[in-house]
């Protein structure tokens, strides 16, 4: 992994200005970092800070699992879920937050705990690709009224992800080098991510609490997004003709986390869990303690409170329930009739949509899916869509029961299984990893003005994983 010896101006600009890069960051030139950044400036008010480097120096052996991965393991997930997420939570966080300026928290290269911590390749490239303040890709869309009723607004997620020292062994597998392809050689073998493995994501929005109540006292972030999913810009909804970006504040959303972790029998070894964002709470709450050492706008981390924990699709539970607006007036559905996830009864989680029947799900995500089912579909090729329809009014609706395409998304699954047996192979429920070779091979093809073998079954990458997110 790159670690730094002395923080600088660091750069990889797909520009032709150039400004000094910090070598002991990137010592080796590896995959492309970004692909949408300001231009780089020497104080005539252009950009001079640092940008994002992608931590790809990934492992060529199996690392030793550290003390905190290993004592994850050892917790009850579906005994003890909620302190079970919190946990996985609180060890992501340690040694990526250093308290004081939250813009330099969860820069990898900067880990304090000497924990390495690695990137997804080849996130770069596209209209969704990583921008240069923190890597962040443009998710999928924040429609009006799905994070709160009042929310009249609609808007994109974006998001950044990572995996510890063994998933960055995969990624290794996968990506032996910058100079070539993938060599899909360890998933058709059935070799996915090893035991250990743990996976973080943030999503964040430019949305904030004149829309959606719980992002007061937000944790910001610099996002060079684009002008279509700003509110206030002149571009607002405008994406399919105005394709310009700048800089903006944008508020901490959501936490995605997995753990590889082979107790979980029926989710292909993983165990999911997800978290809100709650500005409202006090300064010390149920979930504070982790950051009650950092200073200022670092404690704010702790304002991320469990949705819940999901390690199964719990395939017999047929019958439909969605909660497509959440208020306090419409708050969280408990489906007591599932066994596979667990929701957090506490009051300092904002009222949710949850996912299809209850199941767990993202505030960004939506409410017709579930964790384990979008997950699910990561495979190569994308054969199947993450989800059948992304339209409400043609899912099984509330006390309906669905029929057998539909719960064909709310499967379990052994590890190693695709979504689409003998037309794929599983990237391991990993959608970075899909996204990655999905990716490069549209790149390499459209730089050699052909096709491969193996988009056939795409229809020209109609399945590109993005959560439903393209430009209208």
């Amino acid at each position: 992994m790159k670690r730094l010896i002395s923080i600088g101006v660091t750069c990889t600009m797909l520009t032709s200005a150039a400004v000094a890069q910090n070598f002991q960051v990137e010592p080796i030139i590896g995959f492309p970092d970004f692909g949408y950044m300001e231009d780089p400036g020497t104080g005539d008010g252009q950009y001079t800070g640092p940008v994002f480097v992608l931590a790809d120096q990934y492992p060529t052996t199996m690392p030793a699992l550290d003390q905190g991965a290993q004592d994850i393991l050892q917790m009850d997930f579906m005994g003890d879920s909620i302190n079970y997420a919190v946990a996985v939570r609180d060890y992501i966080f340690e040694g990526n937050i250093r308290g004081g300026d939250v813009e330099r928290d969860f820069d990898l290269h900067l880990n304090t705990n000497n924990r390495d911590w690695y990137h997804a390749p080849w996130q770069h490239w596209g209209s969704l690709g990583r921008e240069g303040y923190h890597g962040l890709t443009r998710e999928g869309p924040l429609s009006a009224n799905v994070l709160d009723k009042t929310q009249t607004d609609s808007s994109y997620a974006y998001a950044v992800g990572f995996y510890n020292g063994p998933g960055g062994l995969t990624f290794g597998k996968v990506w032996p080098s910058a100079d070539q392809g993938p060599d899909l050689s360890s998933l058709i073998a059935g070799e996915g991510f090893p035991e250990g493995t743990i996976v973080g994501k943030f999503l964040f929005t430019v949305l904030d609490d004149t829309q959606v109540g719980y992002l007061t006292n937000p944790l910001q972030w610099n996002a060079y997004m684009y002008n279509c999913d700003v509110p206030s810009s002149p571009s607002y909804l405008k994406c399919s003709t105005d394709k310009t970006r700048s800089t903006q504040k944008i508020n901490l959303l959501q936490m995605d986390i997995m753990v590889k972790d082979s107790r979980a029998v029926d989710s292909a070894g993983w165990v999911f869990g997800t978290f809100a964002y709650n500005g409202n709470l006090p300064a010390k709450h149920d979930y504070s303690a982790a950051c009650e050492q950092y200073a200022g706008d670092g404690k704010k981390w702790c304002n991320l409170v469990p949705v819940g924990v999901m390690w199964g699709n719990d395939p017999d539970n047929n019958i439909g329930y969605l909660n497509e607006t959440p208020s306090v007036d419409s708050p969280t559905f408990f489906n007591k009739t599932l066994t596979q996830t667990v929701i957090n009864p506490s009051p300092d989680l904002p009222a949710q949509h949850l996912g299809w029947a209850g199941r767990l799900d993202g505030p960004a995500d939506n409410p017709g899916s579930s964790c384990m089912s979008c997950h699910s579909t990561g495979q190569y090729p994308a054969v199947s869509p993450i989800m059948l329809t992304f339209n409400p009014a043609e899912m099984p609706q509330n006390g309906e029961k669905a029929d057998e395409e539909w719960m064909r998304y709310f499967r379990n699954f052994k590890d190693g299984e695709a979504f689409d047996p003998g037309r794929a192979v599983s990237t391991d429920f990993s959608m970075q990893m899909l996204k990655s070779i999905q990716n490069y091979v549209e790149w390499r093809s459209q730089s050699q003005d052909g096709k491969y073998a193996v988009q056939y079954w795409t229809d020209n990458n109609v399945n590109a994983v993005t959560r439903g997110s393209v430009f209208e």
